[in-house]
């Protein structure tokens, strides 16, 4: 992996760490919060978040956006606890596929994305594209948070 690749890596996990720790904060009870229609509760949005970072997992090994192989059980959003177990085996998805593939595999990578409208992306590409799906949820989330009238936690100072 060279060092473009590695810095896109730890963005995307300096993202995912910051809803993460928002998660940790969260009651099951608070997981069923919603801010109204067509959002979804809040323990929906980590589920949904973890499906696609599945989603661009698979799309890496296969080398085509696709709907995800394995589905996660809707129950999961009930589950501060399941969710996190579900965020740390995702989570580790991407630096293990990439511990398996030599740099000059990750420079040709070129991923089949007819599935959302883009002819294809290359790995740079495909990763600034989830690191922007990430911020976009956690944007999200923040609006949860503040309708719930929650103090973020450490992590979240600088924003």
């Amino acid at each position: 992996m060279n060092k473009e690749i590695s810095r896109q890596v730890e963005n995307l996990k300096f993202c995912q760490d910051l809803a993460m720790d928002i998660l940790k904060m969260l009651t099951d009870e608070q997981l069923a919060f919603t801010v109204g229609k067509n959002m979804g509760t809040l323990g929906e949005q980590f589920r949904h978040m973890a499906r696609v970072r599945l989603q661009y997992s698979e799309a890496i090994e296969t080398k085509k956006v696709s709907p995800t192989e394995k589905t996660i059980d809707p129950s999961i959003a009930k589950s501060k606890e399941k969710l996190i177990e579900l965020w740390e085996n995702v989570n580790k998805k991407i630096p293990q596929i990439f511990e398996k593939m030599s740099a000059d595999e990750l420079e040709i990578l070129k991923i089949d994305w007819k599935h959302w409208a883009v002819d294809s992306m290359d790995i740079y590409s495909h990763l600034q594209a989830l690191i922007d799906h990430e911020n976009l949820h956690n944007g999200q989330i923040i609006v949860y948070i503040r309708t719930m009238g929650l103090k973020f936690p450490e992590s979240w100072k600088a924003w």
